[in-house]
């Protein structure tokens, strides 16, 4: 089998995926992903922008992590009226000229409830206009052997009709300190009085998110440091490091090395946790779609 990768980031929906199928090839605009995803994959070749793109390769399964910013809360929810919430009909229109046997989307949570429930029920009626069966489950890393607490949905469509299995838990025992790094290069934070405000969560909505070892992460974002979450170090606050962002998505460690430290950080905060991947395609689809 074959398959074609949209919004690809650094391959961490694709990474599950490599047993089952061959890359026939990829659209990523953001050219650090771009450079992090060909460091490890330097043969494949990408189409660039979706909206430009006028010749596709032959394929069985697309896949694609579909712009969520519009649909989170970090996004601020705006949804189809966002040129990045858009993008789904561009999906639409690529299933409906090259006709793959399956199609994988991945999204946030927030997806589900934006609008009250009209964007997503937009989603699954665009899928079945282009012919597909469509069932949709909800994973969350923590469950398969992170210790980060992200929730992704997604889309499963496929051009013959299929069950909708119960979703397992693999392993939901990581905590922070099966990841953590004891001899890293810290970043501590300046203890500025609206700092200290933040690490006492007396500034509303907007404190730190303090992790310690028997704690699970709250989901990595793009800004630096996974986020404002904070590792308490021999008496001092710090961000935490790549490696363990690496380590929270289970990404082998290394995987975003050759870009800045803020470049890293944003690009492990797009991407999808390989663990999740991995069940999804080795292990919840066997049996559905292929053995």
């Amino acid at each position: 089998m074959r398959f074609f990768s949209l919004f690809t980031g650094i391959g961490g929906l694709e990474f599950g995926i490599r047993n089952k199928a061959e890359s026939v090839g990829f659209s990523e605009i953001n050219k650090v992903s771009e450079k992090i995803y060909l460091n490890h994959y330097p043969l494949e070749m990408n189409y660039g922008d979706l909206r430009k793109i006028t010749k596709f390769p032959d394929f069985d399964i697309l896949l694609g992590g579909f712009p969520c910013q519009s649909f989170s809360l970090k996004g601020f929810r705006k949804g189809f009226i966002d040129g990045r919430g858009k993008m789904i009909f561009y999906i639409f229109n690529l299933l409906k000229s090259k006709s793959p046997n399956y199609v994988v989307l991945e999204n946030v949570k927030g997806i589900v409830s934006h609008n009250g429930g009209k964007t997503f029920e937009s989603v699954l009626k665009l899928l079945y206009k282009a012919g597909y069966y469509v069932r949709v489950i909800s994973l969350n890393a923590l469950n398969y052997g992170s210790a980060q607490n992200r929730e992704r949905v997604f889309f499963l469509g496929c051009k013959d009709d299929f069950e909708k299995k119960q979703v397992e838990i693999r392993d939901d025992s990581k905590r922070f300190r099966d990841i953590r790094d004891k001899k890293g290069e810290y970043n501590y934070i300046n203890l500025t009085e609206f700092n200290k405000r933040k690490i006492e969560q007396k500034n509303g909505d907007y404190n730190y998110e303090l992790i310690g070892g028997y704690d699970r992460v709250g989901a990595l974002c793009t800004s630096y440091g996974g986020g404002e979450k904070l590792v308490y170090d021999e008496g001092r606050y710090r961000y935490l490091t790549i490696s363990e962002c690496e380590k929270l998505q289970n990404f082998p460690d290394g995987w975003v090395n050759g870009v800045s430290n803020s470049q890293a950080y944003a690009a492990l905060g797009n991407a999808v946790n390989c663990n999740m991947s991995d069940y999804l395609f080795n292990d919840y689809l066997s049996g559905l779609w292929w053995q």
